[in-house]
């Protein structure tokens, strides 16, 4: 009787078995076939280990098709000794192709990571080291000792800021020269972010700028990004080179917005279509939605 009773137990611990296996293998099965993802390989395109100079922009171009399901999520993570989270960036795609232009930041060696991920949670990636170059030679600092803007309702000082020309504009103007315009001012009434600086492609409510130029009518938008800094005032005063301007920018911790500027503050920034990295720091502000900013910058040169 006991012998009958050990081989029933032995016999329901195999069937068990087999189907917690057929189990396992079925929920497997359900995931299907991961994304794919590549990088282009095209002349202008780093698509493997490579030394760059520190400070200069490179371009990345990514090839990624759904497997069983479509791709969810596209994340970009470089690390330089810890991991940052880059691009984290929500979609539903069967597929994309992408260029992502980069910088080489300061650190001897930095690995760069691409991932996507499926609805069902599967995930393909890849990565390119990028060393920075041995003969590296941090660049000049162009200095702006004063810019001086007006916030929407200002009648006499203009809101926009172009680098490329060291000039101010007001709203009819900046509309004109809307692929030159990096940098804008206001007041925010709504948001309790009182006075900021931004750019026109930030999310700023269609009530600040307001008629046949308003920004809603733009078709070129430029993004400038910024990160408020610890920097000193002797440091921000004695930066000689740009490498203070390219160490103290961060990307997963910029923001599209300056908030609640006050004097004494020490903004790091990058703008977007010429990838230059700067400083600001606030000199004066005064008033609402017809007050002024005025701030001094340091930044690489065009």
């Amino acid at each position: 009787m006991k012998c009958n009773l050990i081989k029933f137990f032995a016999f329901l611990l195999i069937i068990f078995t087999i189907v917690n296996t057929g189990c396992k293998k079925d929920a497997d099965d359900e995931k299907g076939a991961p994304p794919t993802l590549k990088f282009r390989t095209d002349s202008g395109y780093v698509h493997s280990d490579t030394t760059i100079l520190i400070g200069k922009t490179f371009k990345v171009g990514l090839i990624a098709a759904k497997g069983d399901a479509n791709i969810t999520n596209f994340m970009i993570k470089i690390n330089t000794g810890t991991t940052q989270t880059y691009l984290d960036s929500g979609l539903n795609s069967s597929g994309f192709v992408i260029d992502k232009n980069l910088t080489k930041g300061v650190s001897a060696q930095e690995i760069w990571t691409f991932i996507v991920r499926d609805k069902d949670g599967n995930a393909t990636s890849i990565s390119v080291k990028i060393t920075a170059d041995s003969s590296s030679v941090y660049g000049p600092v162009y200095t702006i000792p004063s810019i001086i803007l007006g916030a929407q309702n200002d009648s006499t000082v203009g809101s926009f800021f172009d680098f490329r020309n060291n000039k101010v504009h007001t709203l009819a103007q900046a509309f004109a020269l809307q692929d030159s315009i990096e940098l804008c001012y206001y007041y925010d009434f709504l948001q309790g972010e009182n006075n900021e600086i931004a750019s026109p492609n930030a999310n700023i409510d269609a009530s600040v700028y307001t008629g046949q130029y308003a920004l809603a009518n733009w078709t070129v938008k430029n993004e400038t990004r910024y990160l408020k800094t610890t920097l000193t005032d002797a440091q921000f005063y004695g930066a000689v080179n740009d490498s203070i301007l390219i160490a103290t920018y961060n990307v997963p911790l910029s923001k599209r917005k300056a908030k609640n500027l006050a004097v004494g503050d020490i903004y790091s920034f990058k703008t977007t279509t010429s990838g230059k990295f700067g400083l600001f720091r606030v000199m004066n502000v005064t008033g609402t939605d017809a007050g002024t900013v005025e701030i001094m910058v340091k930044m690489q040169p065009y």
